[in-house]
């Protein structure tokens, strides 16, 4: 599926923009006068207007251009000459248009094919990652608690020994061994 973007022109829009800026050429007025009808009508802005018809809606309407060029100074001069379309024109047009929109669709649809790709790519890292650091986590709370135990383990041990010694050192003052000699009470 193809997502085309909100703002993309449509057909009917390139067709009428079309219309508007040859009709000012044809009466002699400048291009930006209708770029700022079209935008008026399409609620765009006169530089997305401009910027559509120099880069892709222009192309197909050279001849038109110049016909409309020639009109507007045939007009300047008092003479009148219509613009003729014919409709074999108008068909290689529209032609001409459905090709480039077919190519854009198919280069946008790959475009986004790749973006996809690399995301489901990147999403199936990072799910990969998160499984390792869920792991590493879960070990290192294992290896937290371990430690806890050894420590209260050393301490247990550490009053064990000092309590083994306290009362060795009371046995041998009984039995009056200092220094592992045998003294006697006299």
């Amino acid at each position: 599926m193809v997502a085309n973007r909100q703002d993309a022109w449509t057909k009917e829009e390139d067709t009428y923009l079309a219309e508007v800026v040859l009709k000012t050429i044809n009466e002699g007025e400048t291009q930006l006068a209708a770029f700022k009808i079209v935008a008026k009508e399409l609620s765009r802005t006169p530089a997305a207007c401009g910027y559509r018809w120099n880069s892709f809606v222009r192309k197909f309407y050279k001849e038109d251009i110049e016909n409309a060029k020639n009109s507007s100074k045939k007009l300047e001069k008092g003479k009148k000459v219509e613009t003729i379309h014919t409709i074999q024109k108008n068909e290689q047009v529209n032609t001409a248009y459905e090709e480039e929109i077919t190519f854009n669709a198919v280069y946008d649809f790959l475009k986004n094919l790749e973006k996809k790709v690399d995301i489901q790519q990147s999403i199936k890292e990072i799910h990969t990652l998160e499984k390792q650091l869920l792991k590493i986590k879960q070990e290192n709370e294992y290896l937290k608690k371990e430690k806890q135990q050894l420590q209260e383990k050393v301490i247990e041990l550490e009053q064990e020994y000092e309590h083994f010694f306290d009362y060795l050192d009371k046995k041998r003052k009984s039995v009056g061994v200092v220094n592992g000699k045998n003294e006697q009470k006299s």
